[in-house]
């Protein structure tokens, strides 16, 4: 006899009104006891709807839910919470002001040793800080217990998110995307932990874009589309090219190759010399001595591990933080880095062109319809004297709808869209407006399935043969090596390779350079 399903999903099928759109239609979910499951897809396929309500976080309109066995109506958060699940949310769910440590702990933390302070419910603070960080050494995570949540990258902010779910000791743990802003080195750590809750007999669920990490973690995969379930297969009885045409609905698939460049020989657009940069906020050293050149038609991928200065440098370059010491060169001119008003205008004129890394907090307003964050940074076309110009608004948005392949309507309110449909909306509105002459993009295919990050680099490829400097700081070692010309490696805010990438260049030597184990 069979073991009894950690859970059992049966006709589950949600719409969301008044767009329309059907995220789930009629899915189908069972899900072993004691095993990790992936569930993948095409972006917009219904595996994070699918997901949000086994967290309780959405009501289905129709369908059944088992948990162990046992007939359920998952009706909040709490509720599931109670029945043993959580979820970890490719968009945090966070309180920015609190510590780490408070997030992480919320709801369990320890109350003072004083008797007086213990009826007063103060918290005590030393405990909490001591206990998270046992939990992250226990998993291998390096989390400052103190440190504001708003303040931390997004790589520590997500990794607050899984310990705040370990802590909870869940039964059935769903991760969204969880490797997304991951190294390849904090994948791996993750993952050798998530192998060790399953001996424990835990449940995890995994939705994520990456087959190859399919493949390596989990025991089973549930293959979604349009809202509804291809099928369940055993991993080891599949392979990832066969996985990848389930997913796509292709009956062959081949992964585009490298893009190379035998020379640079364009005008330099952008120098930077000798930038330096305070943490944010815990007052050590940034970014320091850093300097590079990038040219017309090139493409430098700048890599890091988390906390190694790369999310500084995105908030240099974006203009959300000024340095403390460097100078910029710009087509021949020449400013001081700290006086960043100069620098804005660029970006403000559109001859720099910025992507975010965190496309909620930064790229998009969830609140607002997807026609209005498409035409948001383009004033003087679409409100040139100050009234919207509609139709022109509405008809070049469903072109980019149409041209990204975003799973929306123009007039859907952003929130209702899946992560990486939100991606493609902040890239197809980067993209459809005229060629910069630098662009920055920040972890662009961040959340994005097999074809559309396929799409992405054909574009990035394009705009560099078109002409235009292009930096790519990503912490996807694939991502930098697949499209980059030069690769520079940041280590404690510092430059410890600037490399051509020819032949020689693999995951692991850039690994040992993101170490601080070899540099040049």
């Amino acid at each position: 006899m069979l073991p009894m399903p950690a859970v059992r999903m049966r006709g589950i099928s949600k719409r969301y009104l008044p767009s329309g759109i059907h995220a789930n239609d009629g899915a189908e979910l069972v899900v072993e006891r004691g095993s990790i499951h992936a569930v993948v897809g095409e972006n917009g396929a219904g595996k994070t709807t699918l997901m949000k309500i086994l967290a309780g976080l959405e009501l289905p309109d129709s369908g059944d839910i088992e948990i162990d066995g046992k007939p359920v109506r998952i009706s909040s958060p709490a509720h599931a919470r109670r029945l043993g699940i959580g979820m970890v949310h490719q968009h945090f769910l966070m309180f920015d002001e609190l510590s780490a440590a408070e997030n992480i702990f919320f709801g369990l933390e320890p109350k003072s040793r004083s008797h007086i302070l213990r009826m007063l419910g103060i918290i005590d603070s030393a405990s909490l800080n001591e206990q998270t960080k046992v939990l992250a050494q226990a998993y291998g995570f390096a989390v400052e217990p103190s440190a504001p949540v708003g303040s931390l990258s997004i790589s520590s902010r997500q990794q607050v998110e899984i310990l705040r779910q370990l802590a909870a000791k869940v039964r059935i743990l769903i991760l969204d995307e969880p490797t997304s802003v991951l190294t390849k080195q904090e994948t791996e750590t993750l993952f050798g932990k998530l192998a060790e809750l399953r001996r424990m007999g835990r449940t995890i669920l995994l939705v994520t874009h990456k087959i190859d990490e399919v493949m390596q973690i989990a025991d089973r995969v549930t293959v979604m589309r349009g809202g509804k379930t291809i099928g369940t297969y055993d991993t080891a009885s599949i392979s990832a090219n066969e996985l990848a045409c389930l997913i796509m609905g292709a009956t062959s698939y081949e992964e585009g190759g490298p893009h190379t460049k035998t020379s640079t020989t364009g005008a330099l657009v952008l120098s930077v010399q000798d930038l330096c940069s305070r943490h944010r906020h815990h007052g050590g050293t940034g970014l320091s001595g850093l300097a590079f050149d990038i040219h017309e038609g090139e493409v430098l991928g700048i890599c890091a591990l988390s906390s190694n200065g790369l999310d500084e440098l995105e908030d240099v370059l974006a203009g959300f933080l000024t340095p403390s010491a460097g100078t910029f060169v710009f087509r021949g001119h020449r400013f001081d880095a700290r006086g960043s008003h100069e620098y804005r205008r660029l970006l403000k004129e559109g001859k720099i062109a910025y992507l975010p890394s965190d496309r909620v907090r930064r790229a998009v307003a969830l609140s607002l319809p997807v026609v209005d964050n498409f035409i948001a940074l383009d004033r003087r076309i679409y409100f040139p004297r100050g009234w919207i110009r509609s139709t022109l608004a509405q008809r070049a948005t469903q072109e980019a709808i149409r041209a990204f392949d975003i799973s929306a309507r123009a007039e859907q309110a952003t929130v209702e869209l899946s992560g990486g449909n939100i991606q493609k909306l902040a890239l197809a509105r980067l993209f459809s407006k005229k060629r910069a002459e630098l662009f920055i993009l920040c972890e662009p295919t961040w959340g994005l399935d097999i074809r559309s990050t396929e799409q992405v680099y054909n574009r990035i490829q394009n705009i560099s043969d078109a002409g235009s400097a292009v930096l790519l700081l990503s912490s996807d070692v694939d991502e930098i090596l697949r499209l980059s010309y030069r690769i520079m490696v940041l280590y404690r805010g510092k430059p410890v390779a600037d490399l051509i990438n020819s032949g020689y260049l693999n995951r692991t030597l850039i690994g040992e350079y993101l170490l601080g184990i070899r540099s040049t």
